[in-house]
């Protein structure tokens, strides 16, 4: 993986300086996030009673460029995001040597999976108007809209990570209104983000979001977005996704629609930082008339003080097959974030986190509680 990671780091390099003889601007930035995390389930199964280590940690590196002035692009590496579980080897096992397989011995290492967070190409022929191709977060939610450098917590929240999860494939407008107090997105996607794709269904992804910010531009930064005079933005998202799913031999077996809505409401004011949001799901299908529902919310604040502290809390909830199966999760965040460099161009660009997490399963009589500590610095 090291090699690989700088491969194309030198290969990159070498396209952005060909790009720059011809007269493209390129960026460079990134980050480098270690993460340490332990976690207690007492209730789980044995071997997922306790996880400790650095599980979450993650580097990124993004490459911006821009070769005419209305044609860009973002390219966004990650390395330790995501890992699973991939095969290596596979041998056959005679267990009472009769000559026949008895069974399979398989051994697994641990892989990067979605290396890429962002692939995109940019079409801006005016300021307040683009068009964005390529891999990319679809803006369902407010968090959705958020960098991985610029997050609160080291993670996005739990109800955000249900309801929509990951990068997906797709082409997505963006128009801006009154110096950014309104915002307006619409686009189609793949559908890979919102968990539920597989080779065995076809489907297109329709989504749009709205955001007014009435008493000025209010970006999404959880880290930066909170200096400043007082400002409030609201917005609300929809995602429509209907699908056919199909058997192992190709044909139809049902229709899907799968609608998704959002809300949101956010503050800021001279250090103070407020956001909540509510989040909800309906899916139908052609063999049963019985609709699934799903419900979520969280809500999160943190406070920066002028001698670089910030104490945060954030608490949410989600209830899936609200109609049938109810499977209820509520999460609790409670932490800090250091500052060490406020003379920094930004004060988030040296941060450390220590903070307190607790996930309850409530249907499953289940809890876990841990601890984390991450160090990021971007640049």
């Amino acid at each position: 993986m090291r090699s690989l990671c700088v491969i194309v780091a030198l290969a990159l390099q070498s396209t952005a300086a060909s790009a720059a003889d011809k007269g493209a601007l390129i960026r460079t930035h990134g980050y480098v996030s270690p993460h340490f995390q332990a976690v207690s389930r007492p209730d789980a199964r044995p071997a997922d009673q306790n996880r400790i280590g650095m599980t979450k940690s993650k580097a990124g590196l993004i490459f911006d460029g821009k070769v005419v002035p209305t044609w860009q692009f973002r390219i966004h590496f990650v390395v330790g995001n995501d890992t699973f579980q991939a095969l290596t080897q596979s041998s056959p096992v005679d267990e009472d040597n009769d000559g026949t397989t008895d069974s399979i011995h398989t051994s697994s290492k641990a892989a990067t999976g979605n290396m890429i967070v962002e692939s995109t190409i940019t079409y801006r022929p005016v300021d307040a108007f683009n068009i964005k191709l390529g891999r990319m977060r679809i803006p369902f939610s407010t968090q959705a809209q958020s960098a991985n450098t610029d997050l609160m917590f080291p993670e996005r929240s739990g109800p955000n990570e249900t309801f929509l999860s990951g990068s997906d494939m797709g082409a997505l407008a963006r128009t801006q209104f009154l110096d950014d107090r309104i915002l307006a997105s619409a686009g189609i996607f793949n559908g890979t983000s919102t968990g539920l794709f597989n080779t065995q269904r076809r489907s297109v992804l329709y989504t749009s979001r709205v955001d007014i910010n009435p008493l000025g531009s209010f970006g999404f930064s959880e880290t930066s977005e909170w200096q400043g005079p007082f400002r409030i933005g609201i917005g609300g998202g929809l995602i429509h996704n209907p699908y056919t799913a199909f058997d192992n031999n190709g044909y139809p077996t049902v229709g899907v629609t799968d609608t998704r809505w959002s809300a949101s409401s956010r503050i800021a004011y001279y250090g103070l930082y407020v956001v909540g949001e509510y989040l909800t799901r309906q899916q139908l299908d052609s063999m049963s008339s019985r609709p699934e529902w799903a419900t979520g919310w969280y809500g999160q604040a943190g406070w920066h003080l002028p001698m670089g502290l910030e104490p945060m809390f954030r608490m949410g909830e989600a209830s899936v097959d609200e109609s049938f199966d109810p499977r209820k999760t509520k999460w609790l965040d409670a932490g800090m974030n250091f500052y060490p460099a406020p003379k920094a161009k930004r004060a988030d660009q040296v941060k450390l986190t220590v903070h307190y997490l607790k996930e309850e399963r409530v249907d499953e009589n289940e809890t876990a509680q841990g601890v984390s500590v991450r160090a990021q610095v971007t640049w």
